[in-house]
């Protein structure tokens, strides 16, 4: 049976793939019948529970509210912060996907064979860096999912609003659609071309940490002023509580509302109920509408190169509004300022996505989908007069790859030192000379020997690294292929001697 799963930071959303229809799981939970399930974690002495059923009433239990915004942080192998050492980051994952699997199993409303292989499209943000996108992977395939596809979030929501707009998009002279995606934990914009049933998602930006969960935060920090209290006097799974609070009191605002209430005392006696304006709390939270705004902008400022008229609006299909947390007022009202009958709200933008991707995973709906690069990726390497470094930009953010296959990049050249030591960063963006800033993730270190009298040695880091014109001599031929699922395989050879190292994927133990 195949799925589409939206993985995300506040919910976990299903849809599946049943004869050309894509239903929603809805879940049994000990809050009713529920259509996600939260990414809650909260470690026991002797165990971890997930989802609802993990909400404590212990202030002493150590309480993870953001799963995927916490992991998504870190490298797979890296211990998870506040967590007392019980899990790295993909340990985490798998174990929170295999609760979502025993759900779909057992919990849901979907009739589900236990022998029937669970195939799953699933999605990142578009922004997210490679280890994130390997994370992703593995834990879900760990968790015994068979992952079938990766699409970045924003391209998934495209595919849904030209699924349901389809006699539509192909009637009319629209050729694009820009999709706003703010969730619990991220925020993508994307332009995704539409043609037929082809999607090539052509720009994209993003930030890494930008969500409903900040929205959260500063509803609690006000509501926490007016008590006279402070963050720091409230342990951390009464601060998850408080901040599912806040959650549930933001969602239930409308555009009418001018109160929000905040009863502080149903989860801790000593505090009293507060009442919000909801003037303020939209002041505070408008400094990060408007920063998913300027991203927005420069999405459409860039479109011009693919021959897209951007002053014409009968090509844009909509600023199409997905995420859970484009139901806060304060977003909507701000792109409709701006944006006017061109913005949509798609009709579930909590479930848009996990659609989306349920309709890309259907061979009957015959959705063929391209996606660029979102992200530079490059190394730092050591200059020709060994005094400095350079930065060689690998694969460049907006790169689209040929059809079904990866990009692959290739660096020849002689070196004059003994050894390689090249830096592999990620980046948002490059500044005028060239160099990574912006949203910037080193994510690996790799030492190559150039001399073939170190080709045996297993740790290169210590060795120091000498000057030598013989080395001229060696051909050292570097291979680069950008996969699909936004992975990088690096392969780097001594031509003239014949050994060579590989890296497959980033973090992975035994993969050099």
């Amino acid at each position: 049976m195949r799925f589409g799963i939206d993985f995300g930071t506040t919910r976990t959303v299903i849809a599946a793939v049943d004869h050309g229809r894509f239903p929603v799981a809805v879940f049994d939970t000990p809050r009713g019948y529920l259509d996600y399930l939260p990414g809650l974690a909260v470690a026991h002495q002797d165990r971890v529970d997930f989802g609802w059923d993990s909400l404590p009433e212990s202030q002493d239990a150590l309480t993870l509210r953001s799963i995927k915004r916490v992991a998504g942080r870190l490298a797979p192998d890296d211990p998870v912060p506040g967590w007392n050492g019980r899990d790295a980051a993909l340990d985490l994952v798998t174990n929170y996907l295999r609760f979502v699997q025993s759900m779909l199993l057992n919990s849901s409303n979907l009739v589900i064979d236990p022998d029937e292989p669970l195939e799953a499209m699933v999605a990142v943000p578009a922004n997210a860096g490679t280890g994130h996108r390997y994370l992703t992977v593995e834990a879900f395939s760990r968790a015994g999912f068979t992952v079938i596809g990766l699409m970045n979030e924003p391209t998934a929501a495209a595919v849904e609003f030209a699924f349901t707009n389809l006699a539509e998009t192909t009637r009319s002279p629209k050729r694009y659609v820009v999709v706003y995606d703010l969730g619990g934990g991220t925020f993508d914009t994307s332009a995704v071309s539409l043609t037929g049933r082809r999607f090539e998602m052509l720009k994209s930006e993003g930030i890494a940490s930008l969500g409903g969960d900040d929205f959260d935060s500063i509803i609690l920090d006000a509501a926490l002023e007016r008590s006279g209290r402070s963050k720091d006097d409230i342990s951390p799974s009464v601060l998850v509580r408080l901040l599912e609070m806040c959650r549930e009191a933001k969602e239930g605002l409308t555009p009418n509302s001018r109160r929000l209430l905040i009863d502080l005392a149903r989860v801790t006696p000593q505090m009293a109920t507060t009442v919000l304006d909801v003037s303020e709390i939209y002041a505070r939270c408008q400094p990060l509408v408007q920063r998913t705004v300027a991203l927005l902008d420069r999405v459409f400022s860039n479109l011009a190169g693919y021959g897209i008229d951007v002053n014409n609006p009968r090509e844009l299909g909509a600023v199409y509004l997905v995420g859970g947390s484009v139901h806060f007022p304060l977003v909507a009202r701000t792109l409709r300022r701006l944006y006017h009958r061109k913005i949509q709200i798609a009709s579930q933008p909590q479930a848009t996505t996990a659609v989306g991707l349920a309709i890309a995973a259907d061979p009957e709906a015959r959705i063929f989908v391209r996606e660029s690069s979102t992200r530079h990726i490059g190394v730092w390497r050591e200059a020709d007069d060994g005094r400095s470094k350079v930065f060689d930009p690998i694969v460049t953010k907006d790169t689209l790859p040929t059809d079904g296959q990866p990009i692959v990049v290739e660096r020849r050249y002689r070196p004059v030192h003994s050894v390689g030591h090249l830096r592999f960063v990620e980046c948002s963006d490059l500044d005028v000379d060239g160099r990574p800033c912006g949203d910037l993730v080193p994510w690996l270190d790799l030492y190559f020997p150039y001399s073939p009298d170190l080709a045996g040695r297993a740790d290169l880091s210590r060795v120091p690294t000498e000057r030598s014109e013989a080395l001229k001599t060696e051909e050292i031929v570097e291979t680069y292929a950008y996969n699909l699922d936004g992975t990088l395989t690096i392969d780097i050879e001594n031509r003239s001697r014949g050994y060579h190292r590989r890296r497959a994927v980033p973090w992975k133990a035994g993969a050099d």
